[in-house]
């Protein structure tokens, strides 16, 4: 009986090396899976703690900031609640500053939890931590762009990387 090759039958893309052209795109979607976790558990965990106490009640109290950044220092407010003087941290990604004029020592409208004066977050807080995630998913983003890319070239029988060759 005579081999299959040797009836002129396309030849069939098996064996160990047929996976390897898939190699260059899950390489880039590993990668912009690996960076976007670092944007989401930070987005998840900020969103949480300002959405909890979106509810809460509004004070008006003085921010404090030992360094530039809240991220890596210690960020509060202090203010009045039930007649007694509340310090409450704030999350990592308040602002320090707004429009380059530091805020320690300056008013800050806060919302806490009536049941725990000591959680609080800056009323309108949504907005920086939404452009913070989002800054910091912009390498996970253009791995993800990179990697559907490539993986769309592999799929149409292109090589990666040569979008103008036939």
């Amino acid at each position: 009986m005579a081999d299959i090759r040797d009836e002129d039958a396309p030849p069939v893309d098996s064996g160990p090396g047929r996976l390897r052209r898939f190699r260059l795109p899950m390489v880039f979607l590993l990668l912009a899976a690996v960076f976007a976790t670092g944007p989401a558990y930070l987005g998840a965990t900020q969103w949480q703690r300002v959405a909890q106490v979106q509810d809460g009640v509004p004070a008006v109290g003085t921010f404090h900031a030992e360094g530039s950044n809240c991220w890596g220092q210690r960020c509060w407010v202090e203010f009045e609640a039930d007649g007694k003087r509340v310090e409450a941290d704030l999350p990592a990604l308040t602002r320090v500053s707004k429009r380059k004029v530091s805020r320690d020592g300056k008013p800050i409208t806060v919302r806490y939890l009536a049941s725990d004066p000591t959680v609080a977050a800056e009323e309108d807080g949504f907005g920086y931590v939404g452009a913070v995630t989002a800054m910091s998913a912009l390498p996970a983003v253009i791995l993800l762009i990179f990697g559907a890319g490539t993986l769309a070239a592999v799929l149409r029988g292109r090589p990666p990387f040569s979008p103008w060759s036939s």
